[in-house]
């Protein structure tokens, strides 16, 4: 069988669907420390059926999912697939029929493993007794990664062995032989339990016997119990017989009484009706003589009430009247005020207007003056402006200036030269800057000032009294405005006044009409509400005189009536006397019904007994299957209940007892039988598995020492060649069973005596780790071969004649290698590399590279 490709999705570092394709000769992988090169050799490993998440290098096995990074979310599955061809039908076990083989194994977070071969999901067993059987699996030698050359070193002499035992292809001998055990195992324990549970069964089989014989006792009393039984309900039957006769003739006598007092009560019914259609006349007079009264006292309270309102509305119009005739003079008086301001208010805007004409040319005046004070005001402030333009040109402000900045740098050379603590220097500029401002002081003082304070002083008392003349224009301008604008806003607020006072008036106007509309209105409403008492009065006098007759009426009524009543009731006490009579004997009959119903239900009862309980569906068979069958004198049923009774203490005195021993026992002779068969087929399914193992040891033996024997003579071989020179054994320890032996390498590097593999240099223990491995594929080549940076502790020489016992195995072997390296000199003897990167941190990447093709292209 030949591997062919790897398929990686969502496992470890690789996000991304990868695959690796398997092809023979040496296939390298190379790439930078942490690329998720050692992910491909787990991969592998894992789909062949790894179970410890140590190995993966992961706390739990939901680790090889990808985790995600800060691009990239985390996946929930994970999925590895390997492909294998099997066009040569080589192998062996149930797949060796198909062309092509594809093992998967998918986990999901939270869900575990799930292992599918050609699709279908099998046991993770299935896939490493698969392996198992082509001498390679998730443990083999064949698959050394990274580390494991030191593990094989280090290792216990049996942990070793492992190593023969897949060289021996007995792995899945192993595997077989471990489930073999397990089976005999189950099958010793299963026919331990099966004895010690025929024992406890036969026991109770025993004790079933034993209660099999008092079943049948027990069976004996109850049929003749079942007989007395049948002997008491046909006496209890008699006795219901004749008691239901005596009933039935009691029940005829009450019957032809009942006929009797029926036709009296007849009789007096007649009586009854007959005075009730007297009584009845009566009766309905009285009432409607009632209804009457009741009538005229409604009206007459209806008539009180009536002329408590006319009094009451006759108030309430007066008080109307008063209230209105208020209001009237109160608009009057309004209306009359609103005459006389409106009066008032017109004679006063007519002397308003009169003033305003007479003060125009007034303020026309004062206008005039206050312009003529303005203008001399302004010519006095442009002479001032004028005189002080010209002094002030005569004034050399750049000489002063230059002067002021001379000033300025002295001052700041000699804050400086302070700072400094240069004392001689500050008092230098110090004398400087006294000189310049004695000069500037004799320059000021060097001006004539008596021309120019003359001529200020006679500008400043012109403008002075210009200023004045200005301002008491001003002040009378203003004071003249201020009151026209007064005498204006007044007359415009009379105007408002004025209009409004004419609105007052005429809403008084109106008012005062309506008022005098509404005081007729109340005045006529008050003259046809002094009417009506004297109607109310009259018709309260006619209402008494009914009231009266009415009630004379009503007592010779109630005479006639208590004279037709006491008739009456006399007659109803006779009828009600019949009719209890009547009622005694109906009671009596349903008495007497109900007991001959309790009797039949007894009947029933004790047929319904004798059916279900004695299985005897006619009743009239009861006498012949009774024990009172010929008998003559028939016994009562108290002697037979006390038959009865003796009977049945006679049976529990027996205690309890089980009725279905007898059929329990039958079955539990049926089981031990059964049982004795299953044992027979388990003793015999021991034979054959003890049979079995036995086999398959001795196949392991012969193998294991026929691999050993070979293995040994390769293992100097390949020493030899790598070592150029010196010697290596193997050697089974610990045991005589080879299959309970360890396995101890005893190597002789060139110029050294034989020792153990433990005191050699770290060079020399990983060649001769790689001399083990190779010699088993050269005594039992894999189908593949993954080296995991087996060369790491090689040096160069060391790396060519590993790379040289390559290409010896590769011609003389079908086996794929799978090197992971670092080494420039072992890649270089690579037939294809493939590169692991990281173009985005923490995903890895495939890139593969031919270089077989390569030289071709290159020649």
């Amino acid at each position: 069988m030949n591997f062919k490709k790897l398929e990686l999705t969502g496992f470890k570092s690789f996000f991304d669907k990868t695959t690796f394709l398997i092809e023979h000769g040496l296939t390298g992988i190379v790439g930078p420390n942490g690329c998720g090169k050692s992910n491909i050799v787990e991969a592998l490993r894992w789909c062949m059926g790894e179970t410890s998440a140590k190995s993966m290098r992961g706390s739990g096995m939901e680790d090889v999912i990808f985790s995600g990074t800060s691009n990239k979310t985390a996946k929930n599955i994970s999925e590895v697939a390997i492909t294998i061809d099997n066009s040569e039908k080589e192998g062996q076990g149930r797949y060796i029929e198909l062309d092509e083989i594809l093992i998967k194994r998918r986990i999901e977070r939270e869900k575990g493993s799930k292992y599918f071969i050609n699709e279908k999901e099998v046991r993770a067993k299935d896939v490493q007794t698969f392996f198992a059987d082509l001498s390679t699996g998730a443990h083999s030698p064949s698959i050394i990664s990274q580390g494991r050359i030191g593990m094989i070193v280090t290792a216990k002499p049996t942990e070793r062995k492992s190593v023969l035992e897949e060289a021996a292809g007995i792995s899945g001998i192993h595997l077989r032989r471990h489930e073999a055990e397990t089976r005999l195992n189950a099958a010793e324990n299963n026919l331990k339990r099966a004895d010690e549970l025929k024992r406890q069964q036969e026991k109770q089989l025993e004790n079933l016997e034993k209660q099999a014989e008092e079943a049948t006792k027990y069976k004996q009393m109850s049929e003749k119990i079942k007989s007395i039984e049948a002997g008491l309900y046909h006496l209890k039957l008699q006795d219901i017989e004749k008691e239901t006769n005596e009933i039935k003739e009691k029940l005829s006598e009450v019957d032809k009484e009942m006929s009797s007092v029926k036709a009296d009560m007849g009789h007096n019914n007649e009586l009854i009706e007959e005075e009730n259609k007297k009584l009845q006349p009566l009766r309905d007079k009285k009432i409607e003589n009632l209804s009457t009264l009741q009538k005229i006292n409604l009206e007459i309270g209806n008539l009180n009430e009536e002329e408590k309102r006319v009094k009451d509305l006759s108030i309430k119009l007066l008080n109307n009247i008063k209230v209105i005739q208020s209001d009237l003079e109160r608009e009057k008086s309004i209306s009359l005020d609103a005459s006389l301001n409106e009066k008032r208010i017109l004679e006063e805007k007519n002397e308003l207007l009169k003033t305003e004409k007479q003060l125009f040319d007034i303020e026309k005046k004062s206008e005039i003056d206050l312009d003529v004070s303005k203008s001399d005001l302004k010519d006095q402030q442009i002479k001032l402006d004028s005189f002080l333009g010209k002094k002030l040109d005569s004034i050399d402000f750049k000489g002063q200036l230059k002067i002021l900045k001379e000033f300025e740098e002295i001052n700041s050379l000699t804050i400086q030269n302070l700072k400094e603590s240069n004392i001689d220097e500050a008092n230098r500029n110090l004398n400087k800057l006294n000189e310049l401002l004695k000069n500037q002081i004799q320059n000021i003082e060097s001006v004539d000032r008596n021309d120019l304070t003359v001529n200020l002083k006679e500008l400043i008392s012109d403008i002075t009294s210009s200023q004045e003349k200005y301002a008491t224009s001003y002040g009378k301008n203003q004071t003249i405005r201020s009151d026209s604008i007064k005498r204006k806003e007044r007359i415009k607020n009379i105007d408002q006044e004025l209009e409004n006072w004419k609105d007052l008036k005429l809403n008084s106007e109106k008012m005062i009409l309506e008022l005098s509309e509404r005081i007729k209105k109340v005045e006529l409403e008050l003259e046809e509400n002094q009417k009506n008492p004297e109607l109310i009065g009259i018709s309260k006098g006619q209402n008494i005189q009914n009231l009266e007759n009415t009630k004379k009426q009503n007592e010779d009524l109630d005479k006639e009536i208590e004279k037709a009543e006491s008739k009456y009731s006399s007659m109803n006490e006779k009828l009600k006397t019949v009719q209890e009579k009547f009622t005694v004997l109906r009671e009596n009959k349903a008495r007497l019904g109900a007991t001959i119903e309790g009797i039949d239900q007894r009947k029933m009862d004790l047929i319904y007994f004798v059916k279900n309980e004695l299985k005897i569906e006619n009743i009239n068979n009861l006498l012949s299957l009774s024990d009172l069958n010929n008998v003559e004198k028939m016994p009562s049923v108290e002697e037979q209940e006390e038959k009865l009774g003796n009977m049945k203490k006679d049976r529990e005195s027996l205690g309890s007892v089980n009725l279905r021993a007898d059929v329990e026992t039958e079955k539990f002779k049926k089981t031990i039988k059964k049982m004795e068969d299953d044992r027979a087929d388990l003793v015999s399914a021991i034979v054959k598995l003890k049979a079995s193992i036995n086999e398959l040891n001795q196949k392991g033996r012969e193998r294991l020492l026929e691999a050993f024997n070979k293995i040994n003579r390769k293992f100097n071989e390949v020493f030899t060649k790598l070592f150029n020179g010196g010697t290596a054994k193997l050697e089974l320890v610990d045991s005589d069973d080879p299959l309970e032996a360890g396995l101890e390498m005893l190597v002789s590097p060139p110029g050294k005596r034989l020792q153990s593999i433990t005191l050699l240099s770290g060079g020399e223990q990983a060649l001769t780790a790689i001399s083990l491995v190779f010699a088993i594929f050269l005594t039992n080549p894999s189908p593949i071969c993954i080296l995991d940076e087996v060369d790491a502790p090689l040096d160069d020489a060391n790396v060519s004649r590993f790379c040289s016992l390559l290409d010896q195995l590769i011609s003389i072997t079908k086996t794929k290698f799978v090197i992971i390296t670092h080494h420039a000199l072992t890649m270089s003897k690579m037939d294809r590399l493939y590169g692991v990167t990281m173009p985005e941190k923490g995903i890895s990447k495939l890139v593969a590279v031919n270089l077989e093709k390569a030289e071709e292209l290159v020649a």
